[in-house]
Formats: structure tokens, sequence, C-alpha cells
């Protein structure tokens, strides 16, 4: 393989390892959270979706983000909501888990602000 194809592999990596982590998580029937704080799930669902739509982001090249933002963004946030559907569905066969369309919505709020932070980050670079 020459290094133009393993740049384009090395870019993908964090997200799958992060959708993995993801997976782990959500396979677990409990997971440990701070007692008292309402709302500190939908927190953490913002927070890793945040993180996957990120690490998605650079699927896309610099170029890209600058000619066609609109769609980079709306293709890494359909990926990382399409990713929380399936985590949701995953869950409902987890014990002491559910399938929760309030997470799925959390998921995807947090793609949302994940990909306007790439979308942000690739404006201030120069090509």
């Amino acid at each position: 393989m020459n290094h133009k194809t393993w740049v384009t592999i090395a870019r993908k990596i964090p997200a799958l390892l992060i959708a993995g982590a993801i997976w782990l998580l959500s396979s677990q029937s409990v997971l440990p959270t701070p007692k008292g704080i309402l709302g500190f799930d939908k927190l953490q669902h913002l927070l890793a979706y945040g993180a996957l739509a990120v690490a998605i982001g650079p699927w896309f090249s610099l170029k890209q983000w600058k000619t066609i933002p609109g769609r980079c963004m709306v293709l890494v946030i359909m990926s990382a909501s399409a990713y929380g559907v399936s985590d949701e569905i995953h869950q409902y066969f987890v014990p002491g888990r559910d399938c929760n369309g309030w997470d799925w919505l959390a998921d995807t709020l947090g793609a949302c602000g994940g990909a306007g932070l790439v979308m942000v980050i690739a404006r201030k670079l120069r090509i």
C-alpha cells in the first residue's frame, strides 16, 4: 500500500475506536453515574456522539469541508445519528437497558455539535 492509502485508513481509526467504546459501554447492564444529577446520562450521550462526529469529520478532506461544508456536516451527522439508532436497538437486548428515543435525540444533538466544531476548525485552517 502506498502512503496515501495508509493516511486514509489512519484517518478512520479514531472514529472506529470511539464507536467500539460506545458499543462496549452500552453492552453493560449498569454504568457508574453520579447520583442526583438530573439528565447526566443525556450529557454523556451528547459528549460521546459529539466526539464520534469530531472523529468522523476527518473522513472528508479539508478541501471538501471548505467547498461543500453543508454536505460534509449532513453526512457526519447522519453517520453518527445512524450509529446512535443502532446503539439504541442494541441496548434493547441488554438486560437492565432500554431503547430510548430521548437518548437518540441527545446522540444526534451531540453529533450536530461535533460536526459544527469540525466545520469551524476547517474554516480556520488554510489550504
